[in-house]
């Protein structure tokens, strides 16, 4: 029974997907999943025996379960957002804390880590979207990365994604035993009264019913609790293989209230979210809804494209393309014909091609193998939306205010090509109906080898040099990219696996796998120089990877799978691949914050 006093308290993190996170939580030498759900206990209403966690108001336990007691402090965890101000504060017992959400949104200052927060109160904001959301992201915030976040009277097995999906770790059945007094049913799809319910349940409970009006309220909620635990199963698995914004896209798509709590999230809390996004993934982006545009991987890349890119320094003019199913785009066959005209005008290297796509707006032709330009997939209908033009035609102009070219040509269809030329003006348009017609590609040829004649012939080492400084420039930023791909540096290898050299010294590579910039022990000296990225660590003897107990302090700014530098006494000490961000190294007691890739 633990009635506050948690005692040893580990929580370890196997995976992550945007706020939500897979793991183990260890309370007292026990071991439970997270997330999870707290069954509520009682003689009258047991908790189901496939139950990790139960919680209880009248000081009953079950054996061989966490069992937590609410029963101090019961009458504080669901009441009115009216009560006044002196109702809302902080309240510790033991290892236990309630936080008060409000009207406002506005979660009081923690100091306090290793605990359960719970947070109050969100039953009465629920159906205000706005501070629903901002109390629940205020709240993850303000507790850190190495305390659990329980939401409890909230849950059903429709939301219950998206709750995860927003930070929480904790969830409880209140919401099934109150909808199972009501007669209603849950479901993935959202919940369903008995007397419309009809067979459409094959589960071990309705199973033994031919009309679901039958059922009774001990039926209707144990129902209700095995939907619950068949969906945090699925949470748990999507999490794991990097895929719980597509679960949760599923069950928003046709409820308005979940559908503007997903989108508040992602129009006003990109900084959230953002920090708990890798720069890399392996599954596949799926930009299916409208709000792709938002997302926090899309907008970053977008962001990096505008603000920390430079284009290849001797290129001269810029070919706009569309994309192509396929990716990385230069693999399809489209762009197998573009390649073949922009290739028979001879002096290629002062071209810079340029791919117009949504939802990533612009993509530098070296940035193709970057996620998420290599890995993702969109519904095409041949129509673009007013949000997606605007989008792109923003992109371009902020992107030519930094990146200046001579001439512009636009291969891309009439209605982009008409977007282009509102945007950069003077344009030579060469695409006839279709890109990739005879009369298109002609068109490209021609117009390219007469706008190359007049510059002189830039070799391919140089545009290599080039190219390898912008890809430097998207992934550290230009201060840093000049730094480590110099002017006079040497280049060996064979495109996409190349190895920059400067005095004899590998200075980085350019990873197949990544579309990124690897940095050798001395790429790592010189961001070391910069003070980017910087893990600090305790004086340990590290072999392959540095764990979080070990760090020290570390860059906020960095994010799963960016590269790092190691620092140890002061000094530099290697570099590798960060596994955790840069708030979480520092938070966490557990688990591979970094994976060494060289040490002195």
């Amino acid at each position: 029974m633990l009635k506050g006093y948690l005692g040893r308290m580990r929580i370890r993190v196997a995976c992550r997907d945007g706020a939500g996170r897979c793991g183990d939580l260890e309370i007292k030498d026990r071991m439970v999943s997270i997330p999870n759900i707290i069954y509520l206990h009682s003689k009258r209403f047991p908790s189901p025996d496939f139950a990790e966690i139960i919680g209880t108001l009248d000081g009953r336990g079950k054996e061989g379960k966490v069992t937590i007691d609410f029963s101090p402090f019961s009458e504080r965890i669901i009441y009115p957002a009216s009560m006044p101000p002196s109702f809302h504060r902080l309240i510790e017992e033991g290892d236990l804390c309630i936080i008060p959400s409000n009207l406002e949104g506005e979660i009081p200052d923690i100091r306090l880590r290793r605990r359960i927060f719970i947070l109050a109160n969100l039953v009465s904001i629920y159906e205000r979207s706005r501070i629903f959301v901002k109390n629940l992201v205020e709240a993850r915030e303000r507790v850190g990365y190495n305390s659990i976040l329980y939401a409890p009277g909230v849950a059903d097995a429709k939301n219950l994604s998206l709750l995860i999906y927003l930070g929480v770790d904790l969830v409880d059945s209140t919401k099934a035993l109150v909808s199972a007094r009501k007669g209603m049913l849950f479901f993935p799809e959202g919940n369903v009264s008995v007397e419309d319910a009809g067979k459409i349940c094959s589960c071990p409970i309705c199973e033994k019913f031919e009309d679901p009006e039958d059922m009774g309220f001990e039926d209707i909620l144990l129902h209700n609790l095995l939907m619950l635990r068949r969906e945090m199963d699925r949470i748990r698995f999507f999490i794991s293989k990097g895929r719980l914004r597509e679960l949760v896209e599923t069950r928003v798509s046709n409820s308005p209230e979940l559908l503007e709590k997903f989108r508040i999230l992602n129009d006003e809390f990109y900084g959230f979210l953002e920090e708990r996004t890798p720069i890399i993934k392996k599954e596949r982006l799926m930009a299916c809804l409208r709000e792709s545009l938002d997302y926090p991987e899309i907008k970053r890349f977008r962001k990096r494209v505008i603000e920390w890119y430079e284009k290849p320094r001797c290129t001269k003019i810029l070919v706009l393309l569309p994309c192509s199913a396929k990716k990385p785009y230069s693999q399809s066959k489209s762009h197998g014909m573009f390649k073949s005209s922009i290739k028979g005008c001879g002096n290629t290297n002062v071209i810079h091609e340029m791919i117009v796509t949504s939802p990533l707006g612009i993509v530098p032709r070296e940035l193709e193998m970057i996620y998420p330009a290599n890995l993702y997939d969109i519904p095409v209908t041949g129509r673009w939306f007013g949000d997606e033009l605007e989008m792109i035609k923003d992109m371009l102009a902020r992107y030519i205010k930094r990146n200046r070219y001579d001439m512009i040509l636009s291969h891309l269809p009439d209605d982009l090509s008409a977007l282009v030329e509102e945007v950069l003006g003077e344009v030579v348009v060469t695409c006839k109906g279709n890109p990739t017609s005879k009369e298109s590609l002609e068109n490209l040829r021609r117009n390219l080898k007469e706008m190359v004649s007049g510059y002189e012939h830039v070799s391919r080492e140089e545009r290599l040099i080039d190219d390898l400084r912008s890809i430097s420039s998207y992934q550290f930023g230009r201060e840093v990219a000049e730094k480590l791909i110099m002017d006079g540096c040497e280049v060996k290898g064979k495109y996409p696996s190349l190895r920059v050299f400067w005095k004899r010294k590998q200075i980085c590579s350019l990873s197949k796998e990544r579309g990124l910039i690897s940095l050798s022990l001395e790429g790592g000296r010189i961001l070391f120089s910069e003070n980017r990225n910087i893990v600090e660590i305790e004086d340990v003897d590290i072999k392959g990877s540095v764990l979080a107990p070990c760090v020290k302090r570390a860059d906020p700014c960095i994010r799963i799978e960016d590269e790092v530098v190691i620092k140890r006494e002061g000094r530099f000490y290697g570099v590798g691949i960060a596994r955790m961000n840069g708030r979480e190294m520092v938070d966490l007691e557990y688990g591979e914050a970094v994976r060494l890739r060289h040490h002195l």
